[in-house]
């Protein structure tokens, strides 16, 4: 008996055409490339720049828009800035009166707080050390959820003018659980 022989169907045929069309195109390209080296230079520079652009503009709208700031509630958190468009300032931070009526005066806000960072040098018995602070006012840390290990948070008494400074210590990498106050 005869028997016809299996035929290999029409989509296979088309993509090993392809493929066999897409292997003399990339002999055609890279010939061309060759005999141009400015061009490919010049092509490769842009591919590459525009590759490493693309990823650092990922990088930074993931790292700021995308990825939640390690708060409970971020979605709630907001900073308030000022601008001097007279004197040319885009930007400047809230000033401590500013604060005080913002606290007292706020409906808008369930509470503010105040922060300006700074780098300080401890000295004692040993060789002086310079440490990263942050100094606060006492609405900061319960908005950031930052519980002290020992002691107490800051309070509104720890904000009047003529109170003894009050210090939190931490350790470690600055885990809410290694919060310690003194007076």
């Amino acid at each position: 008996m005869f028997l016809p022989e299996p035929r290999e169907p029409a989509r296979t045929r088309i993509v090993l055409d392809y493929m066999g069309m897409s292997g003399t195109q990339f002999k055609h390209v890279m010939r061309r490339l060759r005999r141009a080296p400015m061009f490919t230079a010049i092509t490769l520079l842009t591919l590459a720049v525009g590759i490493g652009a693309n990823t650092a503009i990922f990088s930074v709208i993931e790292s700021v828009l995308l990825k939640p700031l390690p708060y409970p509630h971020p979605e709630q958190l907001v900073s308030i800035m000022h601008r001097a468009p007279e004197m040319h300032i885009e930007q400047i931070p809230s000033a401590p009166g500013n604060y005080f009526i913002y606290r007292e005066e706020s409906r808008t806000f369930q509470d503010v707080g105040l922060f300006n960072m700074y780098t300080m040098t401890v000295t004692g018995q040993g060789n002086p050390e310079q440490v990263r602070t942050l100094v606060v006012t006492d609405g900061v840390l319960p908005i950031l959820g930052i519980r002290p290990a020992l002691g107490r948070w800051f309070t509104r008494a720890d904000d009047s003018t003529g109170s003894p400074d009050t210090v939190m210590l931490m350790w470690g990498s600055g885990d809410a659980s290694s919060a310690e106050t003194l007076p």
